[in-house]
């Protein structure tokens, strides 16, 4: 029901284009049939970068309507199915620095008193934004490697505690974390290039 829900909101988007564009009947094919095809497991990868289905149809909601606003250089693009993941993946990114900056509104107002008088907005607001980026390519590894990588860089945990606490080998802990550097190292630098 909720890809039919999304179809309809879609195709709706395309009145108006179709008014002003001769390209765009040509357009709204070509949309309408990398829909079809990729709707749903593109959702699925959506839902999983960031958590949740609902915010994973609205990411590959907002991803199809900047298809649309490209106009007819979309139809151009030589590997749509890679172009949709990875816009999808830039839209997670998108959504997720977004979403930290509304939560990063909400104050305790016991907490207060923590904030420190001198911190630099600026410098904040580009920490957020790469924590909200790592989030996103973290969601992208198997759940075992994410909590290596997290206890062991973020919680500061040895390797042979990881192990014990997950339940494998001090090796495989290695491997894990290894990997999700590697992925971090290799995504981060591509969206830097950008």
């Amino acid at each position: 029901m909720t890809e039919l829900r999304s179809h309809l909101e879609w195709r709706h988007h395309f009145a108006a284009y179709k008014a002003f564009d001769p390209m765009a009947d040509h357009l709204h094919r070509w949309l309408g049939d990398l829909f079809h095809r990729y709707h749903r497991e593109v959702v699925r990868y959506a839902s999983r970068l960031v958590g949740d289905r609902d915010s994973g149809e609205e990411i590959v909601q907002d991803t199809y309507a900047r298809l649309a606003a490209r106009s007819a250089q979309a139809a151009a693009i030589e590997h749509p199915k890679t172009y949709l993941f990875t816009a999808t993946r830039n839209a997670a990114v998108d959504f997720t620095a977004k979403r930290a900056v509304e939560w990063s509104y909400r104050v305790d107002v016991d907490d207060l008193s923590s904030l420190a008088l001198t911190e630099d907005p600026t410098s904040d607001f580009y920490r957020r934004q790469r924590i909200a980026r790592l989030a996103v390519v973290l969601n992208e590894l198997p759940s075992s490697c994410q909590a290596a990588f997290v206890m062991n860089k973020i919680e500061g945990r040895t390797h042979s505690e990881i192990a014990r606490s997950l339940g494998i080998s001090v090796s495989m802990v290695e491997k894990h974390v290894m990997r999700a550097l590697m992925h971090c190292r290799d995504l981060m630098r591509d969206d830097d290039a950008r």
